[in-house]
């Protein structure tokens, strides 16, 4: 049996749906991470169109795909691939992404006033350990990890697991296949829900577990059998009326004061129906219907969705935090939420991929090894193409940090002044300058890689990317302690990148065909240098004032930042016209 596309197209859209089910959370009538300044008390009723089934079916849908990787691997391959997925991503989600929501939401509520780092090693110092590690949306994980533990040990014995599925296939024919799951999801809503609830918590989550796990190992345990799929297919409009019914009862039941009544008997019974009437009818129409709808978007969709679920809470929470002090009306901000939240998410995506060392970290397989002829000079080229973007990433930080910054004086003030205390949304620049400053410091590396592969010059192209580096160093440090605190003057570490054009100059000179590329950085240099004297009252004391110095220091800002993505560009070119790729040499 090939792979199950309808599984693929059910993941890929109920994770869609979790985003903006979270979305919504951030309007509801309960206390949430962060929460808008528009609450609608509606919201309460609304989660209930996909809250009751959302998380079960894609236990259920995690459970089958795990079953037919089973096919090809063994009990051992399979714990060491799921171990090799799951890990790396939830090690990095709690200790960096968590954190981060975390943080915003302590700063938010009140209990915390200082910087992230303080707020980490608060989380991560023994006293904060003592109250465990937060996993927020990553409980997923951490459940789906455990699970899967269980499935590797049903696969110890294999003569087993063919007799469980066999019988699961048997007592689930026909009818049945809609009536006993519901039964099951009844008898657990009515026993266990009102004395454990749902914690998310591993160690005691019995409910959830009953739950989640039984709809975890009936995707593992059903998939493979057709004539489950064939009834599920046959019964998927009974699945739809029956939604249909459930929903509005569910609804009436929450927003009425006497919907509890009878112990939650009656409240159990909808909320289970619906439960599984969702869920077979959704299995229905997708086995039906979406078996063979194989595309390049699925085939996107499918690489990109466990990145995106990692990295869409935090975005989340920092676009509330960003986005509310603008005081948007409900649909521009409802319009500005689902966008950064999906577009933050793939853009995470996109910049992940191509980078294999941290792929892994990501949720994304390893790299596979290149199949063709070896492109050269691809890892040096990507990290120039980083030099490229890092000015353009801190361009748009700067800009848009004005836009929520009323009054902001041009002439008057240091654009260090959009990340200090007297910002309307300091974070907007700190975030900015914090990944720009990354990038710098990545892209130094492309430049000294590039400087050896043009001319051989090793201690040059060293130097270079030490420079590059330590500049990226002051822009991150300069982020994590903004002006007006006395460790933002780490960010004089980047002045050394005036020195850069100098070095790259040197290493490239024996280049007749850089012509141009060793003009633009003579002009940079003297350019850089002109500015430096003046601004530092060298020559023409006065000339430079407090009238007119926020000015000043912006045309030193953009030619300091600006020659780097321009340097970067044609060093690229030159390096794919080196590498035989049919593009323009700079010379030209």
């Amino acid at each position: 049996m090939g792979r199950r596309l309808d599984l693929d197209w059910i993941r890929v859209t109920a994770f869609g749906l979790l985003i903006l089910y979270h979305v919504g959370l951030v309007y509801g009538p309960y206390d949430w991470h962060i929460q808008s300044v528009h609450t609608f008390g509606w919201m309460a009723e609304g989660v209930l169109v996909t809250n009751p089934w959302r998380l079960t079916l894609l236990f259920l849908v995690s459970g089958a795909a795990l079953r037919f990787m089973t096919l090809r691997r063994t009990a051992g391959q399979v714990a060491r691939a799921r171990a090799e997925r799951l890990v790396p991503p939830l090690i990095f989600g709690m200790l960096i992404l968590v954190p981060i929501q975390s943080w915003i939401e302590a700063m938010d509520k009140g209990s915390w006033s200082t910087g992230f780092l303080a707020w980490w090693w608060h989380e991560f110092s023994p006293s904060g350990l003592m109250n465990g590690v937060p996993t927020n949306h990553l409980w997923f994980v951490v459940y789906i990890a455990a699970y899967s533990a269980v499935a590797v040990w049903l696969m110890r014995n294999p003569e087993r697991l063919e007799r469980m599925e066999t019988a699961l296939a048997h007592h689930l024919r026909g009818w049945r296949v809609l009536a006993v799951p519901v039964v099951y999801l009844i008898a657990i809503r009515v026993l266990l829900f009102p004395l454990f609830g749902i914690t998310n918590k591993l160690t005691w989550d019995f409910y959830n577990h009953f739950l989640s796990l039984g709809a975890f190992l009936f995707g593992f345990l059903m998939v493979r059998q057709e004539g489950l799929w064939r009834d599920l297919e046959r019964y998927r409009w009974i699945g739809v009326g029956a939604a249909a019914i459930a929903l509005p009862i569910m609804m009436m039941q929450t927003a009425h004061p006497g919907g509890g009544a009878f112990l939650g008997v009656p409240r159990a019974v909808v909320f289970g129906i619906d439960q599984w009437a969702v869920i077979s009818a959704i299995l229905g129409f997708g086995s039906l219907y979406l078996r063979r709808a194989d595309g390049p978007v699925l085939r996107y969709l499918t690489d990109a969705v466990f990145t995106c679920y990692l990295a869409h809470q935090t975005i989340l929470v920092a676009a509330v935090w960003l986005i509310r002090p603008l005081n948007l009306p409900v649909v521009a901000e409802v319009a500005a939420l689902v966008v950064a939240t999906f577009g933050g998410s793939l853009l995470i995506y996109e910049a992940v991929r191509r980078v294999p060392v941290i792929r892994p970290i990501w949720g994304l397989k390893p790299t596979p090894p290149p199949t063709g002829p070896r492109v050269p000079y691809l890892r040096r080229r990507r990290l120039l193409w980083v030099g490229v973007a890092a000015p353009l990433l801190a361009l748009a930080a700067v800009l848009i940090a004005v836009l929520t910054y009323p009054g902001f004086d041009h002439a008057r003030q240091y654009l260090s002044e959009l990340g200090g205390a007297s910002a309307p949304i300091p974070a907007i620049f700190n975030l900015g300058v914090l990944i720009a400053g990354a990038m710098t410091a990545l892209a130094g590396i492309g430049f000294g890689l590039a400087i050896l592969a043009l001319a051989q010059a090793r201690f040059v192209g060293t130097m270079t990317a030490v420079v590059f580096v330590l500049a990226g160093t002051g822009l991150v440090l300069s982020s994590l302690y903004p002006w007006p605190d006395p460790r933002h003057m780490a960010i004089n570490l980047g002045l050394g990148i005036q020195l850069a054009p100098v070095l790259i100059l040197w290493g490239i000179w024996a280049r007749s065909d850089l012509r141009r590329l060793k003009l633009f950085l003579a002009v940079v240099f003297v350019l850089m240098a002109f500015l430096t004297v003046m601004t530092k009252h060298l020559v023409l004391p006065g000339t430079v004032n407090d009238a007119n110095v926020g000015w000043w220091e912006r045309a030193y800002a953009i030619v300091l930042v600006g020659w780097v993505g321009v340097a970067a560009f044609l060093l690229e070119r030159r390096l794919a016209g080196q590498a035989g790729l049919a593009v323009e040499p700079p010379t030209n």
